[in-house]
């Protein structure tokens, strides 16, 4: 049985769809006959395969005849069967460790066991089913191939469009330590204003005299009537 890639598999016509209903309309919805079948069919052909399920086969052989059903009774809607199927290629996958190799052994396992629980089985429906088993498996082997892809490789900063851009040039600074902000370019208190670094600092030495002096050592020495004398004729410090 040929394995095939999804460009190559259409969707099976309605008639090869209906033949392979045709081909489970006797077993009934929860029933294992089919994929007990199955798995002794798949056993017996690859031996090594039994070493990748557990040794109570039951619960596999359930998930496997819902699965396959389901797949069947809803093949009207084939955008969500595919999208349920590369889920199960993923999980085969992941979880049993299914390899593309395998699917051929399935397909003709798979083909043997319903001819064995078909009552209405005949040539025509053993084509029909191989034809759906290939749309099925293209599905399932898509699934696979994303589970096995390497995660993609971590962005590095350059490879980032906005890292790569030209960092923002930096704040003009003064002379200084380092650390120290420059009160004339970097905003104080005051939202959106600059601090003038000498406002806290008091009146200034340098002020007008008339105004009186900074300090109080300086203020007694104006109040000394011979200093005032000789500042008023000239003679003293201005």
């Amino acid at each position: 049985m040929t394995i095939r890639r999804i460009s190559e598999v259409p969707l099976p016509d309605r008639e090869i769809i209906e033949l392979v209903r045709h081909s489970c309309v006797d077993v009934p919805e929860g029933s294992v006959r089919l994929a007990r079948s199955f798995y002794d069919n798949l056993f017996e052909m690859v031996p090594s395969v039994r070493d990748m399920f557990s040794a109570d086969i039951r619960p596999q052989q359930q998930r496997m005849a819902d699965a396959l059903l389901s797949v069947v009774r809803h093949l009207d809607d084939p955008d969500e069967v595919a999208l349920q199927l590369r889920r199960l290629g993923r999980q085969h996958q992941r979880d049993l460790g299914v390899k593309p190799e395998h699917y051929p052994y399935v397909g003709r396992a798979l083909v043997r066991a319903v001819s064995e629980v078909s009552p209405t089985w005949s040539s025509s429906m053993s084509s029909a089913w191989v034809l759906v088993y290939q749309w099925v498996t293209a599905h399932m082997l898509a699934g696979a191939e994303e589970a096995a892809a390497p995660p993609p490789p971590a962005r590095s900063r350059s490879q980032d469009p906005v890292a790569a851009q030209d960092p923002a040039p930096a704040r003009h600074r003064s002379p200084g330590r380092s650390g120290e902000r420059d009160p004339y370019r970097e905003p104080g208190p005051e939202q959106g204003h600059y601090q003038d670094p000498y406002r806290d600092r008091g009146p200034s030495r340098y002020q007008d005299p008339g105004r009186g002096p900074e300090r109080p050592q300086e203020q007694a020495r104006y109040q000394d009537p011979d200093f005032a004398q000789a500042r008023a004729a000239g003679r003293g410090p201005r």
